[in-house]
């Protein structure tokens, strides 16, 4: 499969001619006026690389107050956009996102509150420095997370170094790259998606650097990435992958 969109030759760095924070909602009250406040403050903080920029948030078919903090928060940023739909999970938010996004390149990130805004800032120089996507891993998972969740994030970071000869640690993080990584064609619809993606990204030759970040415990809502169902169709993502693009 090609999915390569166009643009330099792996290695250069490219201008940002606008930037895209990417944010996907869900049943975010607690956090999500804080986490959009601290976009905007790093954001115009780095404004002599990224003069250009935009926040977009779809919210997920939020239950809670979420829908009207945004609201009154898109009436006070102008270039904060909002998307509403109903809920389609991990993968449709991001998607939907990555769609909206009309940055030359983009930063993804959660806004649960767990993913401080200056990561952007501590990602930035390995992009400035020619990396076409820059990952941020997460160095205190026992932290954070309970055991299981610590095996299911081990797990799914290394079967696709084993199968596929690649790096993907933290694929589901926070992420900043040229645009035409996240336009992509994926055969995964599961959680996954984020790390086939990277799994294409560096067969094209693609330059994915990592980087530590800091990472905080939730104040508010509920994590669900880690589900039973979430970690079933990752699996079976994994399967269609290896049929797919074969071994490494």
């Amino acid at each position: 499969m090609d999915n390569h969109r166009g643009g330099p030759p792996p290695g250069q760095g490219t201008a940002i001619r606008m930037l895209t924070v990417a944010m996907a909602a869900y049943n975010e009250e607690a956090a999500i006026e804080r986490v959009v406040l601290e976009h905007v403050e790093v954001l115009n903080r780095i404004g002599t690389v990224a003069p250009k920029w935009e926040i977009v948030c779809v919210d997920d078919g939020s239950q809670d107050r979420t829908p009207e903090i945004l609201r009154g928060l898109q009436a006070r940023i102008p270039r904060l956009r909002v998307i509403r739909q109903e809920n389609r999970g991990i993968f449709g938010a991001f998607t939907r996102a990555y769609r909206e996004a009309r940055g030359s390149h983009i930063f993804v990130t959660g806004c649960d509150g767990q993913w401080p805004a200056e990561n952007l800032e501590t990602m930035l120089p390995l992009l400035l420095s020619g990396a076409e996507v820059v990952v941020g891993v997460r160095t205190n998972r026992r932290d954070v997370y309970t055991p299981a969740r610590r095996a299911i994030s081990t797990l799914f970071n290394r079967l696709p170094r084993l199968l596929f000869g690649v790096r993907v640690e933290d694929a589901g993080g926070t992420k900043l790259g040229v645009r035409r990584v996240f336009e992509y064609k994926l055969i995964s619809s599961s959680p996954f998606f984020e790390a086939e993606r990277l799994i294409l990204a560096q067969r094209q030759g693609l330059r994915v650097e990592f980087v530590p970040i800091r990472f905080l415990a939730r104040s508010g809502g509920k994590a669900a990435g880690a589900s039973f169902k979430n970690v079933y169709r990752s699996a079976k993502d994994l399967v269609r992958c290896v049929t797919a693009y074969g071994f490494r």
